[in-house]
Parts: C-alpha cells; sequence; structure tokens
C-alpha cells in the first residue's frame, strides 16, 4: 500500500512538473535502553502518607540518585486534611514542607501525580478535614487497629459539596499537563481504592460513582484522570460512566498478587490500547528478609522479595501497563538493589518508546514545489501513548521541520493522519503524505522529526527513543536543498 500511494504521489508530481525532486531513505538508529521520560510512563517515586507525610530535606536526600536516574514521576498520596487542614488553607499556598517536596520532584525532572483520599481506615489521623464533620456532614468512624477515626459517608450531600469546591480549588492549580501527569479522581473506600465503600443508603453506589467522578472531570479538562478499576461499583458501570464517556485512565495497586484477577486480566487484554494503564505493586512496606506480606498470597508462591518484583515487572509488561512504583525509600532500595535487571527492564520496554523506523525525504527540490514525505513508525516497548484519551484529544501527532542554521524551525508539516495511539507493542505503521515548498526561499536546510502537541502550539512533545541528540525537540535527519 505505501508503495501504491509513493507511485500515485509521483505519478501526480510528474503531471505538477516536480518529477526531478530527488528522495533519501532514512534508517535512524534506535535507543533501546536509555531513560526517556515522556508523559504518563515510568517508574515512580511516593509520599504514600499513611503514616506521617515525608520530611520534604530527608525524603529527597534519600531518593535523589534513584529520582535522577530512574524516576518519572512523584506521586503525592496524602488525606484530604493534609493538603486542606482548615477550610480554604490550601498545602500549595500554605504548607511549606509540601512546597519542597513538590519542587525537590520539579527539580529532579519528575512530573506530579496525586491521589487525594477522605477515608480514615488504617491511617494515623482523620483523612477528612474536620470542618466538613462540622459543617454536619454524617459519617461514622473506622478503625486504624487502636482508635476510632471519623470518616464521612461518600453519598452524604455536605461532604460532597465541600469536596466539590476543595476540587475545583485543586484544579485550578494542578490542572497543568506540563507539571502533572494524572489525578486520581473518585478516591473513596479503604485507601482511596474504592472498595469497603460505606454509605448511608447503599442504593446509592453508582450515583455517588457518578457525582464524584463528575466533580473531577468537571474541574480537570487537560491533565489525565485515573480510577481503580473492577472496584466496588463494578467495571461495567466504571467504563459506562467514567471511563467511555469522561475519559477515565485505569489503575491497578495490586500487580504481583492473587488481588489481580484472572477477570482483571480479562479487562485488561480487552482494553489495551484504548485507555492507559497505570500500575502499582500490591506488596510494599518493606524490602527485608524478615518482612514477608506476600506470605500470605495464595495464588503464587512467593519465596522473596526478588519472587515479588518479578511476578510485578512481568504482569506489568504482560499486560501493557504504563507506570510502576518505586515508592518509598524500602521499595527503592529493594528494587533496585535486589532487582535492579528489572528496574532497567521496564524503563527499556515499559510504556511507550517510539521511533521513526524509516523516513523518505527529498534531499533536493526546486523552490515551491509539492513533495513527499514517507515515514515508518515503530513501537519497542508495551503500553502506549493514551492519545486517543479524553483530557489529551489526539493532541500529539508525528511531524517534520525545515530548520535553519540556527535551528528554529522555517516551515512545519504535521501528519494529521498519523496516530500514535495506534502504535502498540512492536507494531509498524506506514503512512505517505504530501507537502508544499511554497514560501520557503532557496537555500540549505536541516529535516528534522518530531512529535508536537498541538495544545502547545505545536512544540515538540514526546521524547523520541533515538541515538541522535535533539536539538530542543526535534531530532536531525538529513539535509534539504532547494533550488530557484
Amino acid at each position: 500500500m505505501k508503495r501504491i500511494v509513493y507511485l500515485i504521489c509521483l505519478w501526480l508530481g510528474t503531471q505538477l512538473g516536480f518529477a526531478q525532486t530527488k528522495y533519501k531513505a532514512i534508517y535512524p538508529e534506535a535507543d533501546t535502553v536509555s531513560l526517556i521520560r515522556n508523559p504518563c510512563m515510568g517508574w515512580g517515586l511516593y509520599d504514600d502518607a499513611n503514616d506521617e507525610v515525608q520530611n520534604a530535606d530527608a525524603y529527597w536526600k534519600a531518593q535523589d540518585a534513584a529520582a535522577r536516574a530512574y524516576g518519572s514521576f512523584f506521586y503525592v498520596r496524602w488525606r484530604w486534611s493534609d493538603m486542606e487542614p482548615e477550610e480554604g488553607r490550601y498545602a500549595w499556598l500554605y504548607d511549606e514542607n509540601y512546597k519542597k517536596l513538590i519542587q525537590g520532584a520539579l527539580d529532579r525532572g519528575l512530573k506530579l501525580c496525586f491521589r487525594i483520599y477522605v477515608n480514615s481506615q488504617d491511617n494515623i489521623r482523620q483523612s477528612t478535614p474536620d470542618y466538613v464533620r462540622k459543617a454536619g456532614a454524617k459519617g461514622y468512624m473506622a478503625s486504624n487497629g487502636e482508635e476510632k477515626l471519623w470518616t464521612p459517608y461518600p453519598d452524604d450531600p455536605i461532604f460532597l459539596s465541600k469536596l466539590e469546591t476543595f476540587v475545583k480549588a485543586f484544579a485550578k492549580e494542578y490542572d497543568d499537563p506540563d507539571r502533572v501527569d494524572f489525578v486520581d479522581g473518585y478516591n473513596i473506600g479503604w485507601w482511596g481504592e474504592c472498595h469497603n465503600i460505606r454509605l448511608q443508603h447503599p442504593e446509592n453506589l453508582e450515583l455517588v460513582f457518578d457525582r464524584i467522578t463528575t466533580i473531577y472531570s468537571s474541574a480537570f479538562k487537560h491533565v489525565l484522570l485515573a480510577l481503580p478499576f473492577g472496584s466496588q461499583v463494578g467495571f461495567e458501570a466504571e467504563k459506562r460512566i467514567a471511563i467511555e464517556p469522561k475519559g477515565y485512565v485505569m489503575r491497578r495497586d495490586g500487580l504481583g498478587s492473587m488481588w489481580f484477577s484472572d477477570a482483571e486480566m480479562d479487562i485488561t487484554q480487552n482494553m489495551y490500547g484504548r485507555t492507559l494503564f497505570i500500575g502499582e505493586s500490591c506488596w510494599w512496606k518493606s524490602c527485608s528478609d524478615s518482612v514477608r506480606p506476600y506470605a500470605t498470597d495464595t495464588k503464587y508462591k512467593l519465596e522473596n522479595w526478588r519472587d515479588v518484583y518479578e511476578l510485578t515487572s512481568q504482569q506489568a509488561l504482560s499486560y501493557g501497563f504504563n507506570t510502576l512504583d518505586l515508592r518509598e525509600l524500602p521499595e527503592t532500595k529493594g528494587w533496585t538493589t535486589r532487582a535492579a535487571d528489572l528496574v532497567h527492564k521496564f524503563i527499556a520496554k515499559g510504556g511507550y518508546r517510539l521511533y521513526p523506523k524509516e523516513v523518505t525525504l527529498p534531499v533536493e527540490a526546486q523552490a515551491e514545489s509539492t513533495l513527499l514525505i514517507e515515514h515508518v513508525w515503530k513501537n519497542l516497548a508495551t503500553g502506549y501513548l493514551p492519545n486517543n484519551v479524553k483530557n489529551w484529544d489526539y493532541k500529539y501527532k508525528p511531524a517534520f521541520a525545515l530548520l535553519n542554521e540556527k535551528h528554529e524551525v522555517v516551515k512545519l508539516f504535521v501528519d494529521l493522519h498519523a496516530e500514535p495511539s495506534a502504535w502498540l507493542r512492536d507494531s509498524e505503521h506506514a503512512y505517505s503524505f504530501p507537502v508544499s515548498l511554497e514560501g520557503v526561499p532557496a537555500g540549505i536546510y536541516t529535516w528534522a522529526v518530531s512529535i508536537i502537541d498541538r495544545s502547545k502550539g505545536n512544540r515538540p512533545g514526546i521524547a523520541l527513543a533515538l541515538e541522535e541528540s535533539a536539538w530542543e525537540g526535534w531530532y536531525p535527519l538529513t539535509h534539504l536543498q532547494i533550488i530557484e
């Protein structure tokens, strides 16, 4: 088919008088191993504050090397009561430790991700701000093993109203894909994982799911929203209410365990390439041989932490998850000392790793002529670029540019028919499209390639898996001489 398109375009060129154009096939060399930081993929470091929130200085001192060598994002999993201890007193405005944590991530090139949860189960303190209770929200007492802590009923109207006000303010600060990759947009039940949900009226479960996911989707228009799939409301409701109409992506917090069920594996196989999968290991809080939470697993015979890491990695890669968790210091130490090979393997094969396998470009042409660009793309990894998710709205497209000697774009050519979300694992996709040199003066230019972000003025938005170094996101390919 590619050759047929080429011959048709060549025939059209002959009729229009530009058959003398000289073309060259380029075969760029792929980078198959380096850390590539792209949106919504890679290893995440966490502040997983079911205990006390991390001290910023101590945390980044401990995690600095791992963040720089392996990390792609920093995941803040905090209580709502820490993000807003008093009504309107938001952490991003008033909490100096929080601001240092966030800045520490950004300084290390990490994107931000969030889960702000409301349930107090197994926590050191009440997870919903007390001003919500004092305003009259109804709730119940959850256990942390030693005492009872107040938790709101998610179908309480006062709770929902206060939550909506917070989410609007939160989105005003963080609905920014330049800084933020994804935000969990449901977050009720134990640990914000959307199970063990207690309502005043159990028949309200689907209504609450719709209301809370709408609160987030009405506020966040640019950053991707996530929810744990297969939760208490059920996957069919999740897909019908949130994933399809609101653009929610899917996360699973129990990889490497019996809790990632056969039914959920079937769901991921069916949904692969239709939405983003965010992955997280089930077993955590240690890497010590004396601490073995995985020993309770009744499906897999896990003898040690290395077994945990191998199963987690295998499931993430097999089912197309874009992310995994280095998490906090104990887990980071475990992964990087006991399974460094698996850390590097996920860097190389997890998420998406896109490159132009073959590009055919004109290298000599008449001024004002119409030319043909042919390009073949491949994804070397097992996840995908979720360009088809609602809040991204197909904003990423492959593009070619003519650059002058100062590496400035003289003319841009975007192939709108080429769709990166279709580039699934190990598949190849070929395209041809005509371009015009109208308005480009005679001279010698450099052809360069990128995947641009149409929402950011067509600036390069995705780092390619190429050995060649980029010039502000543009990867040089060859030269074009335009003749008068």
